[in-house]
């Protein structure tokens, strides 16, 4: 039996292909927070879930929204869920591909935090900046 954090993450990420931001929001905990690594004007805590949801909305307007992440794998226990990825994006200045780990840590099931790893580190911060 699957545990129910893969289908509640694949729920999610199809809301967000079809634009539905506000949906894949709904996984996040009121105070969640989404860390973003780097050294580009992305970098940073987002902090709630209205701040993530922004932040996501950001990323789909920014690529005209070619923003797209293939999941390969979802791997999930009660307190982590973990996707295996391909993302691609495009912008009028070029196309960002690379593979990416995303992390979430959960709580009843609710996504508390959240981290995006890439293949791609200063691909993905010359893509944005």
């Amino acid at each position: 039996m699957e545990h129910p954090g893969i289908d509640r993450i694949k729920n999610g990420y199809r809301h967000f292909a079809e634009g539905h931001h506000e949906e894949f929001g709904r996984l996040f905990a009121a105070d969640a927070v989404w860390h973003v690594r780097g050294d580009t004007p992305l970098a940073g805590d987002k902090v709630g879930r209205d701040a993530i949801c922004s932040f996501l909305r950001t990323l789909a307007e920014d690529t005209h929204e070619s923003f797209m992440i293939e999941v390969h794998d979802v791997l999930a226990n009660d307190e982590h869920t973990v996707v295996l990825a391909h993302t691609t994006a495009k912008t009028d200045e070029g196309t960002y591909t690379a593979d990416e780990v995303h992390v979430f840590r959960t709580r009843d099931g609710e996504i508390t935090e959240a981290w995006g790893f890439t293949s791609d580190p200063s691909g993905c911060g010359k893509f944005w900046f």
